[in-house]
């Protein structure tokens, strides 16, 4: 065979098998998600995507609010590191949505404010300042202050809003409230304070004007 034909050839195949190399190493898609309900072994917790909530394992590494950045394939989650790498983890199971099942009460939104705190996250104790939310929910008696309303705070409430809540006393060192959504789905609200209303008194103050004062009488003037 001729030499400059035996040369072509190779080319070509080295040419295609690196364009077949290079398609093989197209960069996975990844999803937003959180971290939550770790258990205290760490072996199990709760991946909440937007639309699902898998209970996964191997989860040693992660923290409670850690968000993810987050893949599904077969009968795994591929949860990609901040090295590029990935945690392999197997899906122990589905969490069902118990929105429809469950009883709540009505409440409104009657004002917000901006806040900022301290987020730990990484097997090294990194921190990070990270912004947030802080809404005030009058319920039927109480008032409630909460943030960090679902996955990357998506949860966003305005003034005079009407919501439906629930919550849940389960851990009380950690207690939570849930606001339902259209999508039958819930967003979770970490709860930072509340107050109770007196019966048949408005947590709203006052802003009714003092009395006037009753004018001066007149000085009486002599002939």
């Amino acid at each position: 065979m001729n030499p400059w034909t035996i040369s072509r050839t190779a080319l070509f195949i080295f040419l295609m098998t690196t364009m077949a190399a290079g398609a093989d190493k197209t960069p996975p898609s990844y999803q937003k998600g959180t971290i939550v309900n770790i258990s205290s072994d760490h072996a199990s917790c709760e991946l909440e995507g937007i639309g699902i909530r898998k209970l996964i394992s191997n989860c040693s590494n992660f923290q409670s609010g850690q968000p993810v950045d987050y893949r599904l394939k077969d009968d795994r989650v591929y949860i990609r590191r901040e090295s590029g790498k990935e945690y392999k983890c197997s899906i122990e199971g589905t969490i069902e949505n118990v929105a429809d099942k469950t009883t709540y009460q009505q409440g409104t939104i009657k004002g917000w404010e901006k806040g900022t705190d301290i987020y730990w996250v990484g097997a090294h104790g990194e921190t990070f300042p990270r912004d947030k939310t802080v809404y005030e929910l009058k319920g039927t008696d109480t008032v409630y202050l909460i943030d960090y309303c679902g996955s990357f705070q998506a949860g966003k409430f305005s003034l005079g809003q009407t919501v439906n809540y629930r919550v849940d006393e389960t851990d009380k060192d950690d207690r939570r409230l849930y606001i339902s959504r259209d999508n039958g789905q819930e967003y979770k609200c970490k709860i930072e304070g509340q107050k109770m209303l007196e019966r048949g008194k408005s947590d709203v103050p006052s802003t009714a004007p003092a009395p006037a004062a009753p004018p001066a009488s007149a000085p009486s003037v002599q002939p």
